[in-house]
């Protein structure tokens, strides 16, 4: 980092971002979990369970390797309506953003888990980005405002969503911690990953 010239804390912020190259992400930052080459760790429930091991918080971990337990560990999308509107994006105008960008990948996944959610941001997904600062989220629910802000976190690398509050059933649902660790393996793994499991299961 190259000298800073001026006094103040608050400049001294601002002159440090204005230093970064532009999409500069910094590292630690926003819900991160794991590096994986996920072709060397076999199905997706594999690739699950090493996720639940990376976790550094014993009571996360537990709590996710319950939710996955309970249910079959291959489902990753919410319902067949969430399925039907990634798979549209994948197979359409934003292939190739999801393709090479995970970040980009996981947030739409998130934020296409629910049809009111993704009405109200969709317009503000395009092939340049996910442009989160437009959006007015007014009108939405508990489970709508986890969903967008732990899609800019894992897009922008924000921190909204700390490990911690992942813990708590009361404010975060079963089914919706599922989307956001399934989340976390497309943003390591990349998009090929839920259709390499989606075409062996058909």
């Amino acid at each position: 980092m190259s000298k800073l010239f001026c006094v103040s804390p608050g400049l001294r912020v601002l002159e440090r971002q204005m230093q970064q190259p532009p999409g500069y992400r910094p590292r630690g930052y926003g819900i991160c979990v794991m590096d994986v080459d996920w072709r060397s760790r076999g199905n997706y429930s594999e690739i699950v369970d090493c996720v639940i091991s990376r976790m550094q918080m014993e009571h996360l971990k537990k709590r996710v390797d319950e939710i996955f337990c309970e249910v079959d560990k291959e489902l990753i999308f919410r319902n067949p309506k969430h399925r039907n509107d990634f798979y549209s994006l994948l197979m359409g105008k934003r292939a190739k953003t999801l393709q090479y960008a995970p970040g980009y990948a996981a947030a739409v996944f998130l934020l296409s888990a629910d049809g009111i959610l993704w009405e109200k941001i969709r317009k503000n997904v395009l092939d340049t980005g996910i442009y989160f600062d437009r959006v007015r989220l007014g009108g939405v629910t508990l489970e709508h405002y986890i969903l967008f802000h732990a899609a800019k976190d894992v897009y922008s690398g924000t921190k909204h969503i700390r490990l911690s509050e992942l813990t708590d059933r009361e404010l975060i649902p079963d089914e919706i911690l599922r989307l956001i660790v399934n989340a976390f393996v497309i943003e390591k793994c990349g998009v090929e990953i839920i259709k390499q499991e989606v075409w062996n299961a058909d």
